[in-house]
């Protein structure tokens, strides 16, 4: 729940600008806008949504600003399944070094876990009412299924890559497509001075020979795709580079290897290829005239499931890159 949150805080703000007069100037006309983001999940019932106000400034640097964006009194519902679900407001605590003081006001609904792939549609009425709305559709996790040829590494798998494959059923009528971002990760726990600290690494699909060096290539966001492949010796690059640096690996334990598919609907994905970063915590780039779905306003509605699989790495493989 927190990494949601922490997204569609980083998706929901935006910063306009008020130009001084009709000549050059770093400033652009302001737009009075709102921008509504939600993005559905499949693997809870818990779902959130934000809803934050353009806003102006005195100089030129947003970052200065410690007005709140975000708003209280919006009236957020969707629509799946011939069932309408209504979204309720509350706060929540900011981090100590948020620029903003106050409580972040969030919109969160109980309830709904979505299990068919149907269109799915959400609608808001800003207190001024005005109204944003949007339409997706929802991929059900029954409708990609994900295999694996190999569920074990050991020190003696012979193959030179990992594949991981997967496949479509019974996607909602009228899809626009799905889209697929996979990746491989490496679950570890590093204990430094008697605090353990669960982490991961990610693993490249093959690290790229350049004049500079070894650079590693990481899997992109696409459709059309039905498999990825990671070669063994940029799994193995990746366990080592986790304690490089260090000469006590005594602290490092490798668990295991994690294939995860996230499962994207074509207006999360167009959203999240366009926006590569974010300005800060609560802010969005806004120079991309597509970086929206949104009717009536700003923002992103989508969703997403998650498919993974775990690949166990054996004791004698670990201990042959160096950890016990």
């Amino acid at each position: 729940m927190k990494k949601l949150l922490i997204f569609l805080t980083g998706i929901a703000s935006i910063i306009s600008f008020i130009s001084c007069d009709d000549e050059v100037s770093p400033k652009a006309d302001f737009q009075d806008l709102y921008v509504l983001s939600c993005v559905i999940r499949t693997d809870t019932n818990y779902q959130a949504a934000t809803v934050s106000h353009s806003y102006d400034i005195e100089g030129f640097n947003p970052l200065e600003s410690t007005n709140d964006p975000f708003i209280r009194g919006a009236k957020i519902k969707v629509f799946y399944n011939n069932t309408v679900y209504n979204f309720r407001d509350t706060a929540i605590t900011r981090s100590g070094d948020s620029r903003f003081k106050t409580p972040m006001n969030i919109y969160y609904l109980k309830g709904l876990q979505p299990q068919y792939s149907l269109p799915i549609r959400i609608e808001a009425e800003m207190p001024d009412g005005r109204i944003l709305s949007a339409e997706s559709e929802i991929i059900s996790v029954l409708s990609v299924f994900l295999t694996t040829t190999t569920t074990t590494i050991s020190s003696q798998t012979s193959t030179s890559k990992i594949n991981f494959s997967w496949g479509e059923l019974l996607l909602a009528p009228g899809s626009r497509g799905v889209y697929y971002a996979p990746e491989l990760v490496i679950l570890y726990t590093h204990d430094k001075n008697g605090v353990i600290e669960k982490k991961q690494k990610k693993v490249p699909l093959y690290y790229a020979n350049l004049e500079t060096g070894e650079l590693p290539i990481y899997p992109q966001i696409q459709s059309g795709i039905k498999n990825a492949g990671f070669e063994m010796e940029a799994i193995k690059k990746a366990i080592v580079e986790i304690a490089e640096g260090d000469q006590d690996k005594s602290g490092y334990k490798i668990e295991k290897a994690l294939f995860r598919l996230l499962i994207m609907d074509a207006g999360l994905a167009t959203y999240y290829a366009i926006q590569k970063t974010f300005l800060d915590e609560f802010s969005v780039r806004v120079n991309q005239p597509d970086a929206t779905n949104i009717r009536g306003g700003l923002g992103v509605f989508g969703t997403y499931t998650i498919k993974q699989l775990e690949v166990q790495l054996t004791p004698d493989f670990i201990k042959s890159l160096g950890y016990n």
